[in-house]
C-alpha cells in the first residue's frame, strides 16, 4: 500500500511544481510528471527495482528519481491504524544523506546517463505505529512527510561525492578500510560506497593492497598514473 510519505512527495514534485501525478508513458505508470516534462519516480525502497524501467525510458525521456532519507522521525503510537494518537515523541535516531548509498548500488551504473537525475531528499517523517503482541511490539502502518530539510541532486557521477563529507581526502588514494574509518561507518557500508563510485565512474581502482583495491577519485587518476 502506498505510504503518505510517497504520496506527499509525488504531490511535491508533480502538481506542487506545476505538473501532474500518475501518468502513463510508453506503457509504464509513472508517479508524476513535472511542468517541463521530466518524469518523476519516487522510490522509498531499493532503487535497483527501478533499473529495468529506467533502461527502457531513459533513451527517450528525462527522469528524476526521488529518494527520501529519513533524517529525523516523530513516533506516533495508536491502538489501531485509524484510531486516535495515544502518544507522540521524537525518536533519538538520526539519519544522514550518505545512507542513500545503501540503495544506490542498484542504480550506480545508470547515473552517468545524461537523462537521469537522482534527488536525495532528507526529510522529517511521522511514523504511525500500532501496538501488537509480537516483537518488536508494534507495526508501522504509515509514514507521513512533516518537512523536507535538505536535498542533494546527483546529475553526474562526480555528484556522488556531494553525499560524502567534504573533509574526506578525495585527492588521495584510499581503500575501503580508509573510507570506513574516515566516514565512521562499517567496512561493508564503505564497500557499497566504493562500489557506487566505481560503477558510476566517480572513482577508479589504481592498485591493490593484499585483497583490497586502492581507489582514486576520477579527477585524480591522471596524477596517480
Amino acid at each position: 500500500m502506498e505510504s503518505s510519505l510517497h504520496r506527499d512527495l509525488k504531490e511535491r514534485f508533480g502538481p506542487g511544481a506545476g505538473g501532474r501525478c500518475e501518468v502513463a508513458v510508453d506503457g509504464f505508470r509513472i508517479d508524476a510528471i513535472a511542468a517541463d516534462g521530466t518524469l518523476v519516480e519516487v522510490q522509498s525502497a531499493g532503487l535497483g527495482a527501478l533499473a529495468p524501467k529506467l533502461r527502457r525510458l531513459l533513451p527517450r525521456h528525462a527522469i528524476r528519481v526521488v529518494k527520501p532519507i529519513v533524517l529525523s522521525r516523530i513516533v506516533s503510537r495508536r491502538a489501531t491504524a485509524d484510531g486516535p494518537t495515544l502518544s507522540r515523541r521524537r525518536s533519538p535516531r538520526r539519519g544522514s544523506l550518505i545512507e542513500a548509498f545503501d540503495d544506490l548500488v542498484g542504480l550506480a551504473s545508470l547515473i552517468p546517463d545524461p537523462n537521469l537525475t537522482v534527488e536525495i531528499v532528507g526529510v522529517v517523517a511521522e511514523e504511525i505505529r500500532v501496538t501488537r503482541r509480537r516483537r518488536p511490539g508494534y507495526s508501522v502502518t504509515d509514514r507521513r512527510l512533516v518537512e523536507v530539510v535538505e536535498s542533494t541532486t546527483v546529475g553526474s557521477a562526480d555528484d556522488l561525492w556531494l553525499l560524502i563529507p567534504p573533509n574526506f581526502p578525495r585527492d588521495e588514494p584510499f581503500s575501503t578500510a580508509d573510507l570506513a574509518r574516515e566516514l565512521g561507518t562499517s567496512r561493508p557500508f564503505a564497500q557499497r560506497v566504493a562500489y557506487c563510485l566505481r560503477q558510476a565512474g566517480a572513482a577508479e581502482p589504481v592498485a591493490k593492497r593484499g585483497n583490497s583495491y586502492i581507489y582514486t577519485a576520477r579527477s585524480c587518476v591522471a596524477m596517480v598514473t
